[in-house]
């Protein structure tokens, strides 16, 4: 079973490796967004405007080129894949793959996410450490923290991910909800603006939700913002937020499942 999960993402892997076109326009692009948002930071700095207390500009540098690193890694195209899967009619077909449909695309993001570490991830960690300085961690057992909740992080992405492409089975067009969906996870989890910016209230709510337990958790814990007990209490509702999406996606994907297959796709 697990060879055939592994042939999927290798060959993900390998299909992706063949395009170098994208991954030098990807690396050009992620690299132009890291100067712009390093720069800004380091003129907010300058002028003392609102920057928190704990958090100096090399915190700030360090926060900023990981988060656009780890939205280069994060590959969640299982809306996508379910979307195009129910618009072509291949859904149907799909479920009788004599393994699990919904691991299959998982095993293809995972492919994608791989790819991506190679291709795009490293050469914008390379160039921006040219630029910038490398972005060290806190210390050892910072990093040794963050690998784990990025783990974390990436499985409660895939799992929003999925249940967004589930709505595929109940409407005629998808439209731009996986856009909205990306915004509101690049806003409310701290990818862009660290939530330490934001007014208390809004700090509050977000602690409710599980978009900040995606970037701002294992940056946080990366640039020791977080000690260390903070960071398995960080990481055990990561943990909690999985079960609780798993469970929905669980739910959502029987009964998606179950209609498809009675309406005969």
């Amino acid at each position: 079973m697990l060879q055939a999960y592994w042939y999927i993402t290798k060959m993900k892997l390998l299909t992706n490796l063949t395009y170098r076109f994208e991954v030098f326009t990807a690396v050009a692009t992620n690299l132009i967004l890291t100067l712009a948002s390093v720069f800004l930071w380091q003129t907010a700095y300058k002028g003392g405007s609102g920057a928190v207390e704990t958090l100096t500009l090399q915190d700030v540098t360090t926060y900023t080129i990981l988060s656009i690193t780890l939205s280069t890694i994060f590959v969640c195209g299982v809306q996508d894949t379910i979307y195009y899967k129910i618009r072509e009619g291949q859904i149907v077909t799909d479920f009788y793959r004599p393994i699990p449909l919904l691991a299959c695309y998982l095993a293809d993001d995972i492919g994608d996410m791989l790819s991506s570490l190679m291709n795009k991830a490293l050469p914008l960690i390379m160039f921006a450490s040219i630029i910038f300085g490398i972005p060290w961690p806190a210390s050892f057992q910072s990093f040794l923290l963050f690998l784990p909740s990025c783990l974390l992080s990436y499985a409660i992405l895939w799992l929003l991910s999925a249940l967004v492409g589930l709505i595929a089975f109940w409407v005629m067009e998808l439209g731009n909800m996986g856009m909205v969906k990306d915004s509101i996870v690049r806003v409310l989890s701290g990818s862009i603006v660290p939530l330490w910016f934001f007014p208390d209230s809004v700090q509050t709510v977000s602690k409710f939700l599980p978009f900040q337990y995606t970037y701002q958790t294992p940056l946080g814990i990366y640039i020791g913002n977080t000690n260390a007990g903070d960071a398995l209490t960080a990481m055990s509702v990561q943990a909690a937020w999985i079960v609780i999406l798993f469970l929905f996606l669980a739910a959502g994907w029987a009964r998606t499942k179950k209609k498809t297959l009675i309406q005969g796709g």
